[in-house]
């Protein structure tokens, strides 16, 4: 009996070792996958995808400051979680950047809000090298505007994707905007697939409702004549 147990436990090690071996050769080969599937797409997903299918209304209520006395019907509060959803630039990450990156710079002379604006902070979201060298990155923009005609500053949030030629920008579009103006605010939200399908929806957010603008989409590929 001792010595069945002997090589009872001696085969269970060998079959937990080859386990072992196996799990961390399928780990490396889904790394390894993972890796690859991400290399064959022409651009980061930015975006939440059912951005295409809300039904969004025209305009819809909002209780900016939790008064007791307005009572929201079902349908505000239904487009606006739909409209909460959609809103993912907080969780967008990228590495810290410096302000005085000239593609960045150069592309902030064509803004003409960015221009006048103090960027306070800036990440790399993305870089992608093109097969003719050109370079496809994407930034996000914390920034503040100092404007004489209103008492705060005007708050600037964006999400760009820009396409440069060594340190010319060639072209850019935004992926995401928020500007708070003391009186609204203008938003301006996209959702971006792998194949450079670019679908946005555009909103003004005032004290006692909510503004639909439309929806609109263009193809990244085609406006950066990307092959």
């Amino acid at each position: 009996m001792k010595k069945y147990l002997i090589l009872l436990s001696f085969f269970s090690i060998l079959s937990c070792k080859k386990n072992t071996d196996l799990n961390v050769k399928n780990n490396s080969i889904e790394k390894k996958n993972l890796k690859n599937k991400d290399s064959v797409y022409l651009l980061k997903k930015i975006g939440v995808s059912e951005i295409e299918n809300y039904d969004f209304p025209e305009e819809w209520r909002v209780n900016t400051y939790d008064d007791e006395n307005i009572q929201l019907e079902k349908k505000d509060i239904q487009a606006q979680n739909q409209l909460d959803k959609i809103d993912y630039f907080n969780l967008i990450k990228g590495a810290k950047n410096e302000a005085s990156n000239i593609n960045y710079l150069n592309y902030i002379r064509k803004d003409s809000l960015l221009n006048l604006a103090k960027i306070d902070s800036l990440f790399l979201i993305d870089s992608r090298v093109l097969s003719d060298n050109r370079q496809i990155k994407i930034f996000k923009t914390i920034a503040k505007l100092e404007n004489d005609n209103y008492d705060v500053p005007v708050n600037i949030y964006k999400i760009d994707l820009i396409l440069v030629n060594k340190s010319n920008v060639l072209n850019s579009i935004n992926i995401y905007s928020e500007i708070d103006f003391p009186y609204a605010t203008r938003q301006n939200i996209c959702f971006l697939d792998e194949n450079g399908k670019l679908f946005c929806r555009k909103f003004r957010i005032e004290e006692e409702k909510v503004i639909n603008n439309g929806s609109s989409s263009v193809n990244v590929k085609k406006m950066f004549n990307i092959k």
